[in-house]
């Protein structure tokens, strides 16, 4: 791939993330911006942060791992949390904890807030896949399904209360409507 546009992470630190989760002790699977631009094979906008989804029960797996690479957390708020390398510096990598589903699926719940309901959404069968791989700055890396990362951007505004679409979202769902058939979307839709 080539460059990616500018305004966001250098390469070298999309390579420095990829790099530091692509081979921990557990799985996790590209997702988010870097994973669409991973999967339509080139660069198309900015990206500033890493997002990669792993499993509830691989937890503590992943935490140590990532120590073991000078990684620290930065923010916790259970469902997701937000990564440094080292103890100063941009929180750039976003990890999302998902329970495990069937047939390499998950679910990700949001737990409510002041006054608020938890909130759940259904990942699709397949979206953690273990034997989908693509590479990005020289790193092979899991990735999460284009349908999947697709049907996640349809649903993504109505998980956390008062997030409003921004225009990367509707920019990644049609790069990822390119990936995923009209009769396919429209199934997911219907079902």
């Amino acid at each position: 791939m080539a460059e990616p546009a500018t305004g966001g992470l250098a390469p070298a630190d999309i390579g420095a993330w990829l790099a530091c989760t692509a081979d921990l002790p557990a799985p996790v699977w590209l997702s988010g911006g870097v994973a669409v631009d991973a999967l339509v094979g080139r660069w198309t906008r900015p990206h500033h942060d890493v997002d990669v989804v792993a499993l509830t029960p691989d937890r503590s797996a992943v935490t140590a791992g990532l120590a073991e690479r000078g990684v620290t957390l930065a923010e916790d708020a259970g469902w997701t949390s937000r990564w440094r390398r080292g103890e100063a510096g941009p929180a750039d990598l976003e990890i999302v904890f998902v329970r495990p589903a069937q047939r390499h699926g998950g679910v990700l719940v949001v737990p409510g807030g002041p006054g608020g309901q938890p909130r759940r959404l259904d990942l699709l069968p397949g979206y953690l896949d273990p034997d989908r791989w693509v590479e990005v700055a020289g790193i092979r890396h899991r990735v999460c399904s284009p349908e999947g990362e697709w049907w996640n951007r349809r649903h993504s505004q109505d998980l956390v209360p008062g997030r409003r679409a921004e225009p990367k979202v509707a920019h990644d769902l049609a790069l990822l409507e390119g990936l995923v058939p009209d009769a396919r979307r429209g199934q997911l839709l219907d079902g």
